[in-house]
């Protein structure tokens, strides 16, 4: 019930638009349910004494035919607008709700997404929230309140016209209620697995396109097709029984009441015809048919819209279940970097509380400087950089800019002071120039100009026919490695960071592109604190501190000269490294 009232809290935003359409609803039950009382005074008033009498219809018939026809035309026209009126309104709640959604998204910390595949935020983003619409603003509240009017109106016309029957009938609506216990319980069970197992349906998928390339190349087709067919059997399982389970509900018993209530009213009027008391019309005989005809749909109709109801409940857990994750703790107070020292202070960290990848970090960097960090995969070289990010926080020990404690400002505020390139750039579809400026207003299109001629972009934006305008496909991959590098550290030039991160930003280029990178880099680094997550040592010689790291500790430290010098674990990398290339040469 919970997550009914969060759903049915977000009408309040077309309060207006849903009550008109309900009243609408209301006003096309009404005028229904006059049009069987309509057809007994025809048969009773007209037909019938005609018959008897041998005379003409007269023109009682066209009138009652005409507010027959008026009633079965009103009808017809407020469930029209009232479908209108309220697929706006449904159309509106999951707007904001993916609207929140999506928000929030961009507020949850990095670790969320580790530990979750993007295809299954996806599918909620996407497919849980059309399910919410179509399923119960649609289906489920407009058909639900539908049939409970028509079954209160049918009761209460019945009532009108034959208190003991409509008394009897009411036997319907325990029988009803039991059933609908019953059917919850199971179908709650079965909606929320098949949510789950679609969501990592839409994982792998997600995951066999973003990998083909590697998939293809490594021959693994065979054993993606039997990771996604394990996955598709249990979907498959699992709806067999769900379908089972549906099917019973829309058809065994709702048959089962059709016939109990045809019979009971065979039993009541059989037993008035043999005591002699029968007092009942053929016209009126017709109109009890027709209200229990009446009477049995809308339950029939209610017990269907349970399936979408538990449909709906299942989509809105996993949506709301999204949007309840905490975000990211965000302080107020805005950092203000003039010189761009950083300084770690004894920090440890650990992505899971039993492992600590860092341990007992401590260094400085001042203004201008240039910090390279090497060591071996898993060193803990990225930690670092992550934590500078504040994508995380240290469980031990400060991180300091201009003598400012990190955790103490605004993760924005923060990463507002740096600039970024990573060793394979992401380019956002959209142009050249979307990519360098961000959309950020302040960056003008002479600045995002200068800043990618200035690291050495004028031959490739001359090949380009549209120039800064050329679009760019998601992830840009219709670019060379090398143009995607251009375009990323004509990015970090254009933002003007006080603080740069290079995350070994030539390592995937060619010669010729990493000549003038290179050359670039110096003109980006100058007056800049730069961090260089470095795997050849040859690109950071000129670095004016090297931070080797090995099991998330610091080693050694100095300069290139020093630590060769030292002749310890450094200077085995590098040795290492210059007799591999002589040996590739």
């Amino acid at each position: 019930m919970r997550t009914v009232k969060r759903l049915l809290s977000y009408m309040k935003y077309f309060k207006w638009q849903f009550g008109i359409g309900i009243a609408l609803l209301l006003f096309s039950t009404v005028t229904d349910l006059g049009a069987p009382i309509i057809a007994q005074r025809i048969i009773d008033d007209v037909i019938t004494p005609a018959a008897a009498n041998g005379v003409a219809f007269g023109d009682t018939l066209m009138q009652l035919i005409v507010i027959y026809a008026v009633l079965m035309l009103s009808t017809a026209v407020f469930r029209y607008l009232s479908q209108i009126i309220r697929m706006k309104a449904a159309n509106g709640s999951v707007k904001i709700i993916r609207d929140q959604v999506y928000e929030k998204v961009q507020k949850l910390p990095v670790e969320y997404f580790d530990n979750l595949p993007a295809g299954k935020v996806v599918a909620r983003i996407t497919n849980d929230t059309e399910s919410l619409r179509q399923q119960f603003y649609v289906n489920a509240i407009g058909q639900i309140l539908m049939n409970v009017m028509y079954v209160i109106g049918t009761f209460i016309a019945i009532m009108l016209f034959n208190q003991i029957l409509g008394l009897i009938l009411l036997v319907l609506i325990p029988i009803m209620y039991f059933w609908s216990k019953f059917y919850t319980k199971f179908a709650g069970v079965y909606n929320r697995r098949e949510r789950d197992l679609n969501s990592d349906i839409n994982a792998k998928f997600n995951e066999s396109i973003q990998g083909m390339s590697i998939i293809q190349a490594f021959e693994q087709e065979e054993k993606m097709d039997e990771e996604f067919s394990k996955i598709n059997d249990e979907w498959y399982d699992v709806m067999k029984k769900y379908v089972i389970l549906d099917a019973s509900s829309q058809f065994t018993v709702a048959d089962f009441l059709r016939r109990i209530t045809l019979l009971i009213l065979m039993v009541y009027f059989s037993t008035q015809y043999i005591n002699g008391t029968l007092g009942i019309s053929v016209g009126m005989l017709y109109l009890f048919s027709d209200y229990i005809t009446r009477l049995y749909e809308p339950i029939k109709g209610t017990i269907q819209q349970m399936t979408f109801v538990q449909q709906a409940i299942a989509a809105g857990d996993r949506v709301f279940e999204l949007m309840d994750q905490a975000s990211e703790e965000n302080a107020t107070e805005k950092l203000t970097v003039t010189n761009g020292r950083v300084k770690f202070s004894n920090v440890g960290f650990g992505y899971t509380e039993e492992k600590k990848v860092l341990k007992q970090i401590h260094f400085t960097a001042e203004p201008g400087q240039t910090v390279a960090l090497v060591g071996h995969t898993g060193s803990g070289k990225s930690s670092i950089m992550n934590l500078l990010f504040r994508f995380y926080d240290p469980q031990e020990g400060i991180i300091e800019i201009d003598g400012q404690n990190t955790k103490l400002y605004s993760r924005q505020s923060v990463r507002e002071q740096m600039g970024i390139v990573l060793q394979d750039p992401f380019l956002f579809t959209g142009t050249i120039l979307s990519n360098i400026t961000l959309d950020n207003p302040n960056i003008s299109r002479e600045t995002a100009l200068k800043a990618l001629r200035d690291v050495g972009g004028e031959d490739m934006l001359s090949k380009f026919e549209k120039g800064l305008d050329e679009p760019v496909v998601e992830k840009g991959s219709t670019l060379s490695s090398g143009q995607r590098q251009l375009i990323s550290f004509a990015r970090a030039l254009a933002f003007n960071p006080k603080i740069l991160i290079l995350d070994e930003a030539t390592s995937s280029i060619d010669t010729e592109t990493e000549d003038i990178i290179q050359h670039a880099m110096d003109v980006l680094k100058e007056g800049r604190t730069t961090f260089i997550i470095a795997h050849r040592l040859s690109t950071i010689q000129h670095a004016n501190q090297i931070l080797v790291l090995d099991q998330g500790e610091i080693v050694e430290e100095g300069d290139h000269m020093t630590l060769l010098a030292h002749d310890g674990a450094y200077a085995e990398m590098y040795q290492m490294q210059k007799k591999g290339q002589k040996m590739g040469a």
